[in-house]
């Protein structure tokens, strides 16, 4: 099977990129940008290094061509340290500033559609995110991407009850994700209590409210086949309804 190539660099050729991000708690850089807008990503759940050869077949997958999964790994001064992904620097969190360019709610319905859909072909294909949440969802008007699958789970290698309990809490995820797209504020931890609240108070119709609990109490092992009914059933007063909600929650 083939395995992702591997690049070796030097501590100083590290040093001279750009750091965008530093490590919790801490001022040691966690991932650096080349000048060629290539991003180094310290591998830190030793994720990426375990399933290279999985990456090295899932990115030629023509359905998946929108998941960001890694490139290369890389060693410095011969030490395993991370992996690579184009970086895009135009692009921006799904929910980040949304309201500055003023997305309309058929805009936010097509970009919906999008995540759903490539959300779909990801659990077709037997692997889950493991880590879905708004900052992990990145788009260009509606254009999308999904990154950091530093907590990926594929099928074949978890136990088989592990891996349908993460797809319930994936498919939780996924719907805290496309809320975040709806109403511009990010989501992906709210409390339970609050959530429920919250879908309690929206008038949404009842199968969606009904979805969106089982979901929440992950009851749910599948997107479901009318999902797209139920985005398509949301009102522009759905919105500015839960705009006003989601500005009480503790986000």
């Amino acid at each position: 099977m083939k395995e992702l190539e591997v690049l070796k660099l030097k501590r100083q050729e590290l040093d001279n990129m750009r750091v965008i991000k530093r490590l919790d708690c801490s001022d040691k850089p966690k991932i650096w940008v080349s000048n060629d807008n290539v991003m180094y990503k310290i591998d830190t759940y030793k994720i990426i290094d375990r399933f290279a050869d999985y990456f090295e077949i899932l990115k030629n997958y023509p359905e998946l061509s929108k998941c960001v999964f890694p490139d290369k790994l890389f060693y410095v001064d011969d030490k395993y340290l991370g992996y690579t992904t184009p970086y895009y620097h135009d692009y921006k969190p799904i929910n980040f500033r949304m309201h500055k360019k003023k997305y309309t709610i058929q805009d936010k319905k097509r970009i919906i559609k999008n995540i759903l859909e490539i959300i779909y072909n990801m659990h077709e294909n037997d692997i889950l995110h493991g880590d879905l949440k708004s900052s992990n969802v990145l788009h260009k008007d509606e254009d999308i991407k999904i990154i950091d699958f530093e907590k990926i789970k594929i099928k074949e290698c978890e136990e088989s009850v592990s891996y349908k309990m993460k797809l319930k809490e994936e498919i939780n995820q996924l719907n805290l994700v496309l809320l975040s797209v709806l109403f511009e504020r990010d989501m992906s931890h709210i409390m339970d209590s609050e959530y429920l609240d919250f879908i309690d108070k929206m008038e949404f119709n009842k199968e969606f409210k009904e979805y969106l609990i089982s979901a929440m109490k992950y009851r749910e092992n599948q997107i479901p086949s009318d999902i797209n009914g139920y985005i398509k059933s949301i009102t522009k007063k759905n919105i500015v309804d839960g705009k006003e909600l989601v500005k009480s929650l503790q986000l």
